[in-house]
């Protein structure tokens, strides 16, 4: 399976896939190597690791969500006439715009959820599949939590 850059950085990068190992309790490969040294693939069953064998798409997604909420927990959130606005993750000079439409859901203008939108169902449509379809961001999720509970 072929990743774009793009995809790969957004997804299965070094630092990510190290996380995942350490959260599934798969850390004997640290003994030798670094993340650093990790060799990476995605086929199309799981992620590929050289040092340690397959990832499953599941762990990789329970992964990428859990890291999603974290973050979602730490932004602000301020609702406009017709959008959100979110501070970034890595300081607030830097906002992203959310936004439900009817037919299409949430959007986000950031980087991660562009990629994943326009990438995910062709590159790695398993991972997709964990995510139950739907794309998401740390931005939409902070948008979402603070929407469902004002809500209720």
């Amino acid at each position: 399976m072929r990743l774009s850059s793009e995809l790969q950085s957004q997804t299965i990068n070094k630092y990510v896939i190290s996380q995942v190992l350490d959260k599934t309790k798969k850390t004997k490969w640290r003994n030798k190597f670094n993340e650093h040294d990790l060799v990476i693939e995605s086929w199309a069953n799981g992620v590929w690791c050289k040092q340690v064998g397959l990832i499953s798409y599941a762990d990789l997604a329970t992964y990428l969500k859990q890291e999603s909420q974290m973050k979602a927990e730490k932004l602000s959130v301020v609702k406009t006439e017709d959008k959100f606005v979110v501070t970034s993750y890595q300081g607030a000079d830097k906002t992203y715009f959310v936004e439900f439409k009817n037919a299409s859901g949430w959007r986000c203008n950031c980087l991660r959820y562009r990629c994943w939108r326009r990438r995910l169902h062709e590159e790695m449509p398993k991972l997709l599949q964990h995510f139950n379809g739907k794309v998401f961001c740390h931005h939409i999720l902070a948008v979402y939590n603070r929407y469902s509970k004002s809500s209720k």
